[in-house]
């Protein structure tokens, strides 16, 4: 090696890496192997690892604290839904003459009814939908036992509304100025478990009785029995004993 290559290479030579922040290597402490101490470093990195661990912790409680209240609530909503619900079950026991007990039931659950007394129902329907009297109060009480068995979401509630109030014409009240109407039920007979069929005349007659008209209907009504609740009212269980409800109906005239 030359005089000149000798001189060229300590002329340009390398100086090593002392900066301590571009080690590298495992860390000991709060520095790195082979790193000058540094107490500016240090205590930002021990800062850096206080921070991140409250942070942590914050959040890690945040969670807690959001499953917590939410267990809190479910409970409240359970504890006040049972204690919405009756304690008490009423019974009804029939006796005889004697006194001996022949039958008992639970007061809280609608019965299954006799088909007689859904029949009666039914009829009863009928005439309090199509009836017309001059009487106000005989035809508020008409509209009131219609009503009774009429639920709000079901199609024969719509369809009443149409009928008794589809135009100022179709209301009873402004019909009984003009004519009367009355229904003789002929027959009310099953046709499915939930289905009935009603027949029946209904003659219409001006104020001064004489007669307008007359013709035979038929009615195909679907009924339905549901069980009291706590939002059931003293009033309805008076108008509707038995339940019966009617889900939906249609009606057309006889040729």
């Amino acid at each position: 090696m030359s005089f000149a290559d000798t001189l060229k290479r300590f002329v340009f030579k390398k100086p090593a890496d002392t900066n301590p922040q571009r080690l590298s290597g495992p860390m000991a402490g709060s520095r790195r192997n082979r790193e000058t101490e540094n107490p500016y470093l240090a205590a930002r990195r021990t800062w850096n690892n206080h921070d991140s661990s409250l942070v942590s912790s914050r959040q890690a409680w945040q969670v807690i604290g959001i499953l917590s209240l939410m267990i809190a609530l479910a409970g409240v909503g359970g504890i006040i839904h049972i204690g919405s619900q009756s304690k008490f079950i009423p019974y009804i026991v029939q006796v005889d003459k004697l006194g001996q007990s022949v039958a008992y039931g639970r007061a809280d659950r609608a019965g299954e009814a006799d088909q007689r007394v859904i029949a009666a129902r039914i009829a009863s329907f009928i005439a309090d939908a199509r009836v017309v009297t001059p009487d106000v109060k005989l035809q508020r009480d008409a509209v009131f036992r219609t009503y009774s068995v009429l639920a709000p979401n079901d199609p024969s509630t719509k369809k009443m509304n149409e009928w008794l109030n589809g135009d100022a014409e179709a209301s009873p009240f402004k019909r009984a100025a003009k004519e009367t109407v009355s229904i003789e039920i002929r027959s009310v007979m099953p046709q499915t478990a939930e289905t009935w069929q009603v027949d029946w005349v209904e003659t219409t007659r001006d104020r001064q009785g004489v007669k307008k008209s007359e013709g035979t209907y038929r009615a195909l009504v679907t009924v339905y029995q549901a069980e009291p609740n706590i939002n059931t009212k003293e009033e309805e269980m008076w108008m509707n004993p038995i339940r019966l409800f009617v889900r939906d109906f249609t009606w057309s005239k006889q040729v």
